[in-house]
């Protein structure tokens, strides 16, 4: 189990040793130190970070039961087609070709090759769909949704990243974990461990949407309320993105002995009162941004970290829709191919977002807006009245 990280989320109290002033980003000896503040968030416009284009695709619900999706968990966009993930209520994989027709549903829910108790999480790469399943294993498909085969693994799986430059896979198996990400080939041999649980780190117990991003021939690693981004190397992973917060800082040692000695409804209040500021990695990371949260209790804020300019804004959750002028919206979430993301409304709401804007306007002002740069919106909206299924907002990031 060689090369295991021991006490590794502690790095970030130590890993930078300037001090940057609020708003900020540094660089010392390759790793970027961000000075965070809450009370710099500020508003923000669509057209700041991304084209000024949104695409309105309909993931059209047919006759075929298999095309209703039940909630969108991951969304992957690969070769002229998307697929749908959904854990929770559908428990599988829906194909869609980039027109929102659907081609195929993976539900193989039992027992035996190809099949599987829950789903985890799902990645497309090199031509192949792997999904992380339960009861531990990882099951291969090609593009068409064919079973291919399965690897059975020793670990339980709650994300993974499978790593073409080196043909391995990393699993993280959450914070009770003895090591939270543990490396595998493909006959599931452990190869090693990274981050050993470490006593002193408040883990709690945070359902992580995203914990590894895609970096270039590289990824990063992250969790939340660690506060960094460890990124892989050929020695280990190394601390490449530090959020520090100084005083406001989440106090690891004090959150745990207050944990021992609350009752679990105690805790809760006091943690949301007095958690302090943490990472939260919930977004997409590409070429030009890592988009992410930052976390206050239970409040929240968007981090986005511009990966070639080094500066960093942080932004209200509703970013100002300077582009068709629909509604204002969460920044997209999901990330498709390239430059391409998405954020993802059932039909019914979409068409109920264009009632609110018809409602706020003069019938001279709505036709005109119609006719205009809402034309997309209000028909997306109007096809989308007749389905459960979801619309796909997609824009591009900048260059």
């Amino acid at each position: 189990m060689g090369n295991k990280i021991i006490g590794i989320f502690l790095l970030f109290v130590v890993a930078c040793t300037s001090q940057p002033q609020t708003g900020t980003v540094t660089e010392k000896d390759g790793t970027i130190t961000i000075k965070v503040d809450l009370e710099s968030v500020k508003d923000g416009h669509l057209t700041d970070y991304f084209e000024p284009e949104i695409e309105y695709l309909l993931l059209k619900e047919k006759e075929n039961p298999d095309s209703q999706i039940g909630e969108i968990a991951k969304l992957i966009g690969y070769k002229d087609k998307i697929f749908v993930f959904d854990w929770w209520i559908g428990k599988s994989v829906q194909i869609f070709d980039r027109q929102g027709d659907f081609i195929r549903r993976i539900r193989n829910v039992g027992d035996g090759p190809g099949k599987y108790i829950e789903l985890a999480d799902v990645q497309v790469v090199q031509d192949t769909m792997y999904l992380l399943a339960h009861p531990k294993k990882i099951i291969k498909f090609d593009l068409e949704g064919n079973f291919i085969n399965e690897i059975k693994i020793s670990v339980m799986g709650r994300t993974f990243f499978y790593d073409t430059e080196s043909s391995l896979f990393f699993i993280y198996s959450g914070s009770r974990a003895e090591n939270l990400v543990t490396v595998l080939d493909h006959s599931g041999k452990v190869i090693r461990s990274y981050f050993s649980s470490h006593p002193d780190v408040f883990y709690g117990n945070m359902g992580d949407p995203v914990n590894f991003y895609q970096e270039d021939n590289s990824f990063y690693f992250a969790r939340t309320y660690a506060d960094t981004l460890y990124r892989f190397t050929p020695d280990g992973f190394k601390p490449k993105i530090i959020f520090d917060f100084g005083n406001e800082a989440m106090n690891h040692g004090k959150l745990k002995e207050k944990q021992k000695k609350m009752d679990d409804d105690a805790f809760r209040k006091y943690f949301k009162e007095n958690s302090g500021n943490s990472y939260s990695p919930y977004g997409f990371s590409n070429t030009k941004y890592i988009l992410s949260r930052i976390r206050i209790g239970e409040k929240s804020a968007v981090s986005i970290f511009d990966k070639q300019n080094k500066t960093h804004d942080l932004v209200n959750f509703d970013l100002i829709n300077d582009i068709d002028e629909s509604f204002n919206f969460y920044p997209p979430i999901y990330q498709l191919e390239d430059n391409e993301v998405a954020v993802a409304y059932r039909g019914v709401s979409l068409y109920n977002k264009a009632v609110e804007k018809k409602q706020s306007m003069s019938e001279e002002d709505w036709k005109t807006y119609q006719e205009g740069k809402g034309k997309d919106f209000i028909e997306a909206a109007f096809y989308g009245k007749e389905t459960e299924n979801y619309v796909l907002m997609i824009l591009k990031t900048k260059n």
